[in-house]
């Protein structure tokens, strides 16, 4: 029997809110809107005054709220002669979903007995069917007049909102992260194809990713808490945005990502801090992470100590450097990355960009994650990573892993240039290299500081460097001599170096990265703050990589200088170098390949042990 009064009601407030939405989407007369948004409000205190009923079994009491309603709300509509499309939406948009909301506490009520709350009101799948089958309604009217962009968001969100978790379980994360990733690749898409122009749909990509962010901090809050509050909330404000937005239409305002910085930085800083949730929602679900407070914190990378600092790292780094956000990073940003592969035209860089996307694959996710090695990979050489920390501490067991790590990575660089490691191996590149944050490098040259680390001969990169390294290698004999028994030297019973890199990899790099419109790109390399990548470029430096023109006279006709406007490291000396000398070496010099990619005239090339391989044989 409750089922069927159940189903009646959902049919009814269906009808009722399909004819709401037909008439606010075509606006026939204000008349029409405002007796439409009165009816609109009539299901709602209809709604609450039936729950109360059923809570207090007060009859008086809904004859006195539904009454109050008829008789105030129709004064009000019979005195007011117009209403502007503003403040008639937002009570459109407002009365839809707190009539949902109280709609859901009278199912709730009518199934178990019980006082609803805002959890039980919401998660329940009388309140999921009906909000969703009024938001496909809402789009379905609005479809033909939305602009292609703003279409593509609203389905991106309306395919979020059925992944409720307490009818999916926990698994229900998991679809809207799938969702959501995907969804986040659409929003780099849209704003690079958009990038030479200011438009409506800079602004409604940062509200759509706020939406994302305050999902994705639901659902952690979830996994240690076990509340859904905050998750209802933000499905809530995610579904009175949706309905506003698709019958109100994009932001008017307008901007452009890269001439803004503020609005450069909002949006990578929304977007981070979104993957940041996102990855510690999937540890949770993949079973990384255990669920609740004490179960998180025993699943922590280093020892909790309650003090704030610290363990705030550890928080952090944990999740940042956690298999499932690396995931979750590679999914997106390879993405990105293989869209601007296919805008290259240089095979040379093509192959490299393919290799860079194959190796965080391989490389960073499945040998360290997933292989059978992942067990012994502080022992074998080439697998160390990072150089010095991350795997263990410094001790005889693991130096034939470490030494030969080194050795490995020297001979590489000598021959090929530090592009083995920085423009394909290590993680950092790929996330630079997607359309979206390549064409960030406009930064380079517009942001105070940017412009201060550009050329090959920034003041800041060998004190910097020179600093790190010096600290890297103090931070290694400090470990070793600690494995020997000589000293006992840790900080919270943490092995420096490991801590080193903890915070160095897990925490400062991307701080680093997220720091784009302020830094410009590759500021990893242009700051001289990556040990192990100075490393490789102090071999690099010395070896036999290097950029060559086939003609300097054609670099001196040059007008546009492509070359130096497209390195995304910001060397914008490599001109000057070609004309004097033919060639460009520098340590900052990564091999990324888009000044070679950039020439209009098919000028520069790389040149490393392969050409000096071919010159001996041709006796040159």
């Amino acid at each position: 029997m409750n089922l069927l009064i159940l189903f009646s009601i959902a049919i009814s407030m269906l009808l009722v809110m399909f004819y709401v939405i037909y008439e606010v989407k075509n606006w026939r007369s204000d008349r029409r809107v405002l007796v439409a948004i009165y009816v609109e409000g009539m299901m709602l205190v209809m709604n609450l005054g039936a729950y109360l009923y059923l809570l207090l079994h007060d009859l008086f009491l809904f004859l006195v709220i539904n009454g109050a309603y008829m008789i105030f709300g129709l004064y009000a509509i019979l005195n007011i002669k117009s209403i502007s499309r503003s403040i008639a939406y937002v009570l459109f948009s407002s009365f839809m979903i707190i009539s949902e909301v109280f709609m859901g506490s009278l199912f709730y009520i009518l199934q178990t007995g019980l006082p609803a709350n805002l959890d039980s009101s919401v998660e329940n799948p009388w309140f999921v069917t009906v909000m969703v089958a009024e938001m496909i309604f809402t789009l379905m009217v609005s479809f033909k007049r939305l602009d292609k962009t703003l279409r593509n968001y609203l389905i991106s969100l309306l395919l979020l909102m059925p992944w409720f978790p307490v009818i999916f379980s926990n698994y229900a994360f998991l679809f809207s992260s799938i969702i959501m990733i995907g969804a986040t690749i659409l929003v780099y898409e849209t704003l690079y194809n958009q990038r030479l122009r200011a438009t409506q749909e800079t602004f409604t990509t940062i509200e759509l990713m706020s939406i994302f962010t305050l999902m994705m901090i639901g659902g952690f809050i979830y996994f240690l808490t076990f509340s859904l509050t905050v998750y209802d909330v933000s499905m809530l404000i995610a579904m009175v945005w949706f309905i506003y937005r698709t019958v109100i239409g994009p932001n008017p305002r307008k901007g452009n990502y890269l001439r803004d910085t503020k609005i450069a930085f909002s949006i990578i800083f929304l977007t981070f801090i979104m993957e940041f949730f996102m990855g510690g929602v999937l540890d949770f679900v993949m079973g990384l992470f255990s669920p609740g407070i004490k179960g998180f914190i025993s699943s922590l990378s280093l020892p909790w100590t309650g003090n704030i600092i610290w363990d705030g790292i550890d928080v952090v780094g944990s999740i940042l450097g956690s298999t499932w956000f690396l995931i979750m990073m590679g999914i997106e940003m390879g993405f990105l990355a293989f869209k601007k592969m296919l805008e290259i035209r240089v095979r040379e860089v093509k192959i490299r960009m393919a290799l860079m996307i194959l190796a965080y694959a391989i490389y960073s996710i499945y040998i360290p994650s997933f292989s059978p090695l992942s067990s012994s990979l502080p022992y074998i050489p080439y697998m160390w990573s990072m150089g010095i920390g991350t795997l263990a501490p410094v001790s005889n067991s693991v130096l034939l892993g470490l030494i030969g790590t080194y050795i490995i990575y020297a001979i590489l660089s000598f021959l090929f240039g530090s592009r083995n490691l920085c423009a394909v191996t290590c993680t950092a590149p790929m996330m630079y290299q997607g359309n979206f944050y390549d064409s960030l490098k406009v930064y380079n040259r517009t942001s105070k500081i940017g412009k201060k680390l550009l050329t090959s001969k920034s003041k800041y990169y060998r004190p910097i460097a020179l600093s790190v390294s010096v600290l890297v290698l103090i931070a290694a004999v400090i470990s070793y001599l600690n494995s020997l028994g000589i000293i006992s030297f840790t900080i919270f019973n943490t092995d420096i170096t490991v801590l080193i890199y903890f915070i160095w990899f897990d925490i400062m790099w991307y701080l680093i990265f997220i720091s784009i419109p302020f830094l410009g790109t590759f500021a990893c390399v242009t700051t001289g703050y990556c040990y192990w990548g100075v490393f490789n470029q102090a071999i690099s430096r010395i070896g036999l990589f290097r950029l060559k023109v086939k003609n300097p006279q054609q670099c001196i006709e040059c007008k546009t200088v492509d070359c130096a406007n497209a390195c995304p490291v910001g060397l914008t000396d490599m001109r000057g170098e070609f004309i004097r000398k033919g060639e460009f070496r520098s340590i900052k010099c990564v091999g990324i390949g888009e000044c070679i990619d950039a020439c209009p005239y098919n000028n520069i090339f790389i040149y490393d042990v392969r050409n000096w391989i071919k010159e001996r044989f041709r006796g040159k």
